[in-house]
């Protein structure tokens, strides 16, 4: 355990210090600032592949090697990008289930969130477009960047979650992989928590949701990334929910960031359904079992 326990220390000391800097220097999440955040939070993603290669030079490794840095194209680099589309929507046909919550075709909800002057702007593209066309025409953006700039910043924090980590985590069991990876993953966020990223009406209570969703999503991010033996494709699922995400609450309204949405516990309800399927699917049509054996 020692090399898991080294770059854990390393990544989140080396994220948190930058992120406290930063923070320090006067980094907030608000109308003024979108485009400092979006450049810090985007170059923050990048930490955890800095540090697997840090570790990689430090071990006497070539940068990369033995990570499933695989650009070799497979079925599954598809399901990575399709699976993060069904989630979303998925989420927005659960979100309405739960009390005093309703689907609005219009946005008005998430439009009455937002500024006046911005608001204003968000109508005026919304009304270009009917409802279907304007899910289509996201679903279509989504999947561009998530297989080109979005997996390219996923893929820093990729390399280190499903790469190294994965890596020498080996020889473990699936699920308890997963569950390191998947609290690891989430508490690396709390700096940007704190700042109201996802969360912004419960910024505290968002740390702990923040890894409850990570230890959701970390199974079948696992699961593909085994599975198409490449790293790349785990870059692509998160770099396409990332671009979709954003959909899953925008047609809702009423409700909190604690209930909407894929990081809401409608999306965790979703997640745990999708994560069932794969397990059915491993389980019975591939008969591989990896979902109760350990990594290899």
């Amino acid at each position: 355990m020692k090399k898991p326990i080294q770059f854990i220390i390393l990544t989140c000391v080396l994220s948190w210090a930058v992120a406290g800097v930063a923070i320090i220097l006067g980094l907030r999440i608000d109308t003024t600032s979108v485009i400092p955040y979006t450049v810090f939070a985007s170059s923050y993603m990048f930490i955890p592949a800095i540090c697997t290669i840090i570790l990689q030079v430090r071990h006497k490794e070539k940068p990369f090697r033995n990570l499933r840095v695989s650009f070799r194209v497979n079925w599954w680099f598809l399901i990575a990008g399709i699976v993060p589309i069904i989630y979303a929507f998925l989420t927005l046909c659960i979100n309405p289930l739960f009390p005093n919550i309703s689907f609005s075709a219009t946005a008005e909800g998430y439009l009455a969130s937002l500024p006046a002057e911005i608001a204003q702007e968000a109508t005026r593209q919304l009304s270009q477009f009917p409802p279907a066309v304007f899910m289509l025409v996201t679903v279509v953006q989504a999947l561009i960047a998530g297989c080109t700039i979005n997996a390219l910043f996923a893929f820093g924090e990729e390399l280190g979650w499903r790469g190294y980590l994965l890596r020498e985590l080996q020889d473990k069991k699936f699920l308890h992989v997963s569950l390191i990876t998947g609290i690891v993953w989430g508490a690396w966020h709390f700096p940007l928590i704190l700042l109201g990223h996802n969360y912004p009406e419960h910024p505290v209570v968002g740390v702990g949701m923040m890894i409850i969703w990570c230890v959701l999503l970390a199974p079948v991010m696992t699961y593909i990334t085994i599975k198409s033996k490449s790293v790349v494709a785990a870059a692509i699922y998160h770099g396409t929910l990332n671009a979709i995400a954003g959909i899953s609450g925008l047609f809702i309204i009423g409700g909190n960031d604690l209930i909407n949405g894929v990081t809401g516990i409608a999306g965790f309800i979703t997640i745990i359904l999708i994560t069932f399927a794969f397990f059915l699917y491993d389980k019975y049509i591939s008969k591989e079992n990896i979902f109760t054996k350990s990594i290899v």
